[in-house]
């Protein structure tokens, strides 16, 4: 992965509507869609964008995109082109899926791509690849073809260009898993040659499996930015502990440790416990008893995710 910086966003606040009053009545609503979102992704890397229906997912990406005006902060894409101001010639570097793709439904996918291509070359070898791995039919016309085909229509027309950024929110989403397993596949790759991935997902297996660092957004405030792996050692794992004989601790005594969030007794002498950070401090508690057996995993996405939205 590469030093440089393809995607700067800084501070981006997005807010709907507004609230005023109007005869001593409250009139109107003011929702946030993102407020203070910074992060940055980098050259050659697969960048998830984690958070529930309704985190600031969406608008975010169409903020990057100048879809949506913003109230304050700076995007910058390429190094130094402004999100706004340089919209058109940023747009011919992007290859885009929204998580609500419409088509054009009289077009067949291949009257599709050649009407993408006269605004960003198509790179036909890469094309031959795409559909040798997607199973649609571009022969059909878009109005015939299932949700799942249409959105590898739609896939196969972000990439075909192979451009610079990838922008993606919910790729997968109605794709069968051999799909959306050849799609990672291709994702992967694409990283590989140094193309930059930026992808939205509330998929966490899809996310573990491709993504290099992660982003994790709640009601439209960043709260995290970290690499996956880093993430998996850092804040939780997972301890399995049996004990041997009568020398069992009570569930209490464990919660008591500062590195314990939670503890679950599966059996009369064993536990499930989930911890943060490092395991030396429950090591030295658990020298006092006698041990059967003693296993520590690191967590799923899936765990820690959970944990910062419980």
């Amino acid at each position: 992965m590469s030093t440089e910086i393809i995607l700067q966003v800084s501070n981006l606040t997005k807010i709907y509507g507004r609230e005023f009053n109007l005869g001593g009545k409250k009139i109107g609503q003011r929702v946030v869609g993102a407020q203070e979102v910074s992060f940055d992704v980098k050259k050659g890397e697969i960048f998830g964008f984690l958070g529930p229906n309704g985190a600031g997912k969406t608008t975010t990406m169409r903020a990057i995109l100048d879809y949506l005006k913003i109230q304050s902060g700076k995007v910058t894409i390429f190094g130094s082109l402004d999100h706004h101001r340089d919209r058109f010639e940023i747009r011919k570097r992007i290859g885009y899926v929204p998580g609500d793709m419409a088509l054009f439904e009289n077009f067949t996918g291949k009257e599709l791509l050649q009407y993408f291509g006269k605004f960003r070359p198509i790179n036909e070898t890469f094309l031959r690849e795409l559909r040798d791995n997607f199973r649609v039919k571009l022969e059909k016309k878009i109005k015939a073809l299932s949700t799942g085909n249409r959105q590898q229509v739609g896939l196969i027309a972000a990439l075909a260009s192979k451009p610079d950024l990838l922008i993606l929110d919910e790729p997968t989403s109605g794709l069968d898993p051999l799909m959306a397993a050849n799609f990672h596949r291709i994702l992967r790759e694409l990283r590989n040659e140094g193309y930059t991935i930026f992808l939205s997902s509330h998929d966490l297996a899809e996310v573990q499996a491709v993504c290099d660092r992660v982003g994790i957004i709640k009601e439209g405030k960043m709260i995290l930015v970290e690499a996956v792996e880093d993430l998996k050692v850092k804040f939780m794992q997972k301890v399995t502990v049996k004990f041997n004989g009568t020398s069992v601790p009570k569930e209490n005594d464990i919660k008591q440790l500062n590195t314990v969030i939670s503890v679950e007794r599966t059996k009369k002498d064993t536990f499930i416990l989930k911890i943060k950070e490092d395991v030396n401090e429950l090591l030295r508690w658990l020298s006092s008893y006698d041990i059967k057996r003693f296993t520590c995993e690191d967590a799923s996405l899936e765990e820690i995710f959970l944990q910062y939205y419980e």
